[in-house]
């Protein structure tokens, strides 16, 4: 069991990272990550998204 696993993200942590990995996006100087901030962007938007939904289901 990873650490992560033990400890999931709350909603308001991945709001802040989606907030940063979109900041990155927008920045230059990481042109050569944009795939790799973008799949990653993807993931917590995912994640985020299912957060919500067992939050509201509960």
């Amino acid at each position: 069991m990873s650490q992560s696993e033990m400890f999931p993200l709350t909603a308001k942590e991945l709001e802040e990272i989606i907030k940063g990995l979109k900041a990155r996006l927008e920045d230059d100087s990481y042109q050569e990550e944009w795939v790799k901030i973008h799949d990653e962007l993807m993931i917590k938007e995912k994640q985020l998204k299912q957060l919500t939904i067992n939050d509201n289901i509960l």
